[in-house]
Formats: C-alpha cells, sequence, structure tokens
C-alpha cells in the first residue's frame, strides 16, 4: 500500500499517476486528493481516497464508477468547463495553433439534457437489465434512471423491461446468439413532446410483440410512435437496415431556431437540445451572413443548420452523403417553405472536388464533419475554392485543431469558442470563424 497525491487529470479526466517508472490513470479523482493505492502486477487500485479536493461535488449517479458514461459528474460544473478550455488550449500547443480558446459557454440545464438514448439489454441472474456497457468491456450497467438522460425516457425503459418480464420476452445474448431484444432507443422532443420508440431485434419474428406494444401505450400514451428495427448482424452498430413501423408516423418532429425537423430512427440530430440553439446562434453571431451569400453546408446532416441560415443568404447548397438524411432535410425544407436551399446526397470531398471543376464561387463554407474531421482533399478543395469565410463546428477538439492548422496556410484563424453540449462528460463542442486571407 503507498499513499500518493493527485496532481494532475488529464483532459478525459482522469488522474494521472507515475509509479515505479509507470503511468496509470484512475477515474473520480481530482488535483490535491489523497489517496491509498495498491500496485499489483495486474495495475493500480485506489484502495481509499484520504483526502478530498474543495471541488469535489457528490455524485448523483450510484452507478458513476462502474459505468463509464459519464467522466466528471464529480466535479463542479465551472471546474468541468476548466477541464475542457484547458484540453483545447493544450492542443493548440501540441499543433503549434496560434489563437484564442474563449470561455465555454456552459448549459443552463446540465443533466437530464438528451433527447435520445439508446439501451442495450441483457440477462443478468434470472433478472432482465438495461443500460450502458461498462468502459472497456460488453458487460451491460443496469441503470434505472441516468441523470443525462431524458426523464421521460428513462421511464419509458423501465415499462419496457417490467413488460419483457411479463411476456416472456427475452433479450438477446450476443454470445449464443439466442433472445429477442438487443437495444430499445428513444427519442424525445421537449418542444413538441412527441416521443419515438424504436424496438432493435435479431430477426423479424418477434413472438409477443402487439400484446407488448399495447402494455407500453397504455402504460405511456404519450408515446407518438413505435418502429421495429431488425439487426441481424454480429456488430457493435446498434440499428439495421429494416424498419417497420409498428404504430405513428415512424418519426416525431422537433422545433429549432423556430423551424420545424423530421427525425427518424437512423437520423443524426444533435442531443442537446437548449444547447443546439445556443451553437447554432454563435454560428450566426461569427459569419455574419448578408442577403447576397452563396454558402455551402457540408456534412448537412437533416439540413438543420442550411436551414437556420437560409433566412440571412440567398442559396445554401446543402451536401450530406446519408441519403435517408437527405431524403428527410427535402421534406424538412418543404415543411418550412425553404425555397432558396438545394440538397445534394454525395460525398462533401467529391462534391467539393465536382466543386472545383465547376470553379465554383462561394462566399462561405460551413463544416460539421464527423469526430474524424476533414478529409485532406476536403482540405485542398477549400484552399482552391477560396470562399471569404469558414465556420468549423466540430465535437472532437483533436481533429479539428489538426486541420485548422492545416487551413491555417491559407485563413487567419479566429477565437475557438467551445460551446458545452455534453455536460458530465469531457466531450466539448466548438465553433471557430476562418477568414481567408487577402496578402
Amino acid at each position: 500500500m503507498k499513499t500518493i497525491e493527485i496532481k494532475q487529470i488529464n483532459t478525459q479526466g482522469y488522474a494521472v499517476v507515475e509509479l515505479d517508472n509507470q503511468v496509470f490513470t484512475l477515474p473520480n479523482l481530482l488535483v490535491g486528493e489523497k489517496v491509498q493505492v495498491d500496485h499489483t502486477t495486474q495495475g493500480l487500485t485506489v484502495v481509499k481516497r484520504l483526502t478530498d479536493s474543495p471541488n469535489r461535488v457528490s455524485v448523483r449517479c450510484p452507478k458513476f464508477d462502474t459505468c463509464g458514461g459519464c467522466q466528471l459528474m464529480h466535479m463542479s460544473y465551472t471546474d468541468q468547463l476548466k477541464l475542457k478550455q484547458q484540453q483545447i488550449v493544450e492542443l493548440c500547443s501540441k499543433y503549434q495553433l496560434e489563437t484564442n480558446v474563449l470561455d465555454p459557454i456552459g448549459s443552463k440545464e446540465p443533466f437530464n439534457y438528451r433527447n435520445k438514448i439508446q439501451m442495450t439489454f441483457r440477462e443478468h441472474k434470472g433478472k432482465i437489465v438495461a443500460g450502458l456497457y461498462e468502459e472497456n468491456t460488453h458487460k451491460v450497467v443496469n441503470i434505472n434512471d441516468c441523470d443525462i438522460q431524458d426523464k421521460v425516457a428513462n421511464q419509458i425503459i423501465n415499462t419496457f423491461k417490467v413488460l419483457m418480464k411479463k411476456h416472456k420476452i427475452t433479450p438477446y445474448d450476443e454470445d449464443k446468439r439466442t433472445g429477442i431484444i438487443r437495444h430499445v432507443m428513444v427519442k424525445r422532443s421537449i418542444e413538441t413532446k412527441q416521443i419515438l420508440v424504436v424496438i432493435i431485434t435479431p430477426s423479424q419474428i418477434f413472438p409477443g410483440r402487439n400484446n407488448l406494444v399495447k402494455d407500453l401505450m397504455i402504460a405511456h400514451p404519450d408515446i407518438t410512435s413505435i418502429v421495429h428495427n431488425i439487426n441481424d448482424r454480429k456488430t457493435s452498430i446498434v440499428l439495421g437496415e429494416v424498419s417497420k413501423v409498428i404504430t405513428g408516423k415512424g418519426y416525431i418532429e422537433d422545433i429549432l431556431m423556430g423551424k420545424r425537423f423530421i427525425i427518424g430512427p437512423k437520423t443524426f440530430y444533435q442531443v442537446n437540445a437548449h444547447q443546439t440553439e445556443v451553437l447554432y446562434n454563435q454560428v450566426l453571431k461569427v459569419l455574419k451572413p448578408n442577403k447576397n451569400d452563396v454558402v455551402l453546408d457540408a456534412y448537412a446532416g437533416i439540413g438543420t443548420i442550411g436551414m437556420m441560415l437560409s433566412d440571412h443568404v440567398k442559396t445554401v447548397m446543402s451536401v450530406e452523403i446519408n441519403k435517408e438524411s437527405v431524403r428527410n432535410a427535402v421534406k424538412n425544407a418543404e415543411i418550412n417553405g425553404v425555397k432558396n436551399i438545394e440538397f445534394v446526397a454525395m460525398d462533401a470531398k467529391d462534391y467539393m472536388l465536382h466543386l472545383v471543376e465547376q470553379k465554383m464561387k462561394l462566399d462561405a463554407v460551413i463544416v460539421d464533419p464527423p469526430r474524424s474531421g476533414l478529409d485532406l482533399e476536403f482540405v485542398k478543395a477549400i484552399q482552391v475554392l477560396r470562399p471569404k469565410k469558414m465556420v468549423y463546428i466540430s465535437c472532437d477538439p483533436e481533429t479539428l485543431v489538426r486541420d485548422l492548422k492545416q487551413l491555417s496556410r491559407s485563413y487567419q484563424i479566429g477565437d475557438i469558442q467551445p460551446v458545452d453540449m455534453f455536460s458530465q462528460t469531457y466531450h466539448i463542442e466548438n465553433v471557430v470563424l476562418l477568414t481567408l486571407k487577402t496578402a
């Protein structure tokens, strides 16, 4: 046994400890705290926390130590924001990117903000459990009331577990490939109060489905649509290719920035509706669009950013590789009466190369890429097209700063504005304006 003092927390919220020429990371600790540890051949284990940091707060979730879904719940919210800002500052230093990282815009509702949840179902010691995978394992941690997920969605999952037992419907066993229920996804709009429930099974064969759905609707009459999705692959991907609408329209609608959007089972949509409006208003603030602008919205999803911009510019060109998202985007434009936007189902990189061939003139480009960031060919195409402005939205600071460094050859990098969309976790969204260098 040894007593050590925590002197460093990494950007994922873990304490970094060097002991006997080895480096370890430990969860749920803060700088200045003293802990008693046991160092064995299998690693470093915290036996007891001897002192508490003044910045420590009571953890609301009883599964915090095992779940891994939240990494920062033991920190005060102020300290969470400071850590996220520091993460980006360190990355800028790593990539030698000269820019200013502003204080993060925090959330007014740092709990129960997630409008989408997806739970994995398992049988454990004769009981049906539903929850998230324990970090770095495929063991499901049973969760009855997740503190960052929508409260109504939590209640629906709990009801589902009870009804499975009532109707003798078994969870899926991924090793034996037996059982019925793999996952259940719930999406809920705070604005419209509409709820979509997606039940994922390994086969179209679903004995007891009708009785389960009937009882679920009785228990939760506010559910507006239920979809049966079939995923027969041996994969960690939640949704399969085939979906059947059991009741309702097969989707819900949400209102964002005064516009209405269709959200289906596979629709990508920001999980924090309140902070999404903060994020998009930040985009408008830094871009300062005008009515003569032609703007490209790359990685457009269902067109939320493009349609938000449509009120302020001449034309929006939206490109998105997912064909289902493009179909929904077209419907969304029709629902909202937006006529100055066009949608293209194509990989963003390929579309940019096409625009280069066409010698297209763009006033601004908005990008909101996946965590992998921008493809190098996309970056090269931007530097050829030379739009006057570019706004980069990113949920991955590492790839953001990497890409900004590449783009800094042609663009002046503005302040990075973090927006906290993912309270209690180390994740952070960012917005930054890039302005074309004239010389």
